[in-house]
């Protein structure tokens, strides 16, 4: 009964050492860590992003990694007053690339945005005709008529936090824009805007 009552006895010390060593552990890398500055409040409609810490809230979706192809990577700059789509366009042009896709952000003085109306055979236009920040900008090169042509779509964002979106038509550069095209070497073809 001693033997028993004594083994009890010891793996409760045992127990108690590690939880002691182990909350001593945590204390030193609280003190170890340096103390955050205390931030002050935020005023009605701000947040403070921090990690995305949700999981199992996309169910549906899928991944698949694609086949390697030879590609190579350019990122153009642009500054105050340059016109995007055009600039892009003689990019490609001098750079031979005949299918990629493209990414960028950055600011406009002026855009012009068009939405694709089937039924009329043209582009509804949407000026944006003030300081706008490019909050999205998507598009591919592919080969029209055997030669290369940029298509971008884009989301402008205003100082309001309205956005405007829609087929890119010009876009005015205020006061930079970086925009990122990855070639691919399978030209796809376009038949028509």
């Amino acid at each position: 009964m001693n033997t028993i009552r004594s083994r009890r006895t010891l793996a409760a010390v045992f127990a108690l050492a590690a939880a002691c060593a182990a909350e001593g552990l945590a204390l030193r890398a609280q003190q170890a860590q340096p103390s955050q500055p205390q931030q002050q409040p935020l005023p009605p409609g701000y947040v403070r992003l921090g990690p995305v810490t949700a999981r199992g809230l996309a169910p549906n979706m899928k991944g698949e990694e694609l086949p390697m192809t030879a590609s190579r990577t350019f990122q153009v700059t642009f500054g105050t007053g340059d016109e995007i789509l055009s600039g892009l366009t003689e990019f490609v042009e001098k750079n031979h690339i005949i299918s990629g896709y493209i990414t960028g952000l950055g600011g406009l003085r002026t855009g012009m945005l068009g939405w694709g109306d089937p039924d009329r055979g043209g582009m509804k236009t949407i000026p944006v005709n003030e300081k706008s920040e490019i909050a999205s900008l998507v598009g591919n090169v592919s080969l029209q008529d055997g030669k290369p042509r940029v298509h971008l779509h884009g989301v402008l964002s205003l100082s309001d936090g309205s956005t405007r979106g829609g087929h890119v038509i010009e876009a005015k550069v205020y006061p930079i824009a970086e925009i990122f095209i990855v070639t691919s070497d399978q030209a796809s073809q376009t038949t028509s805007r």
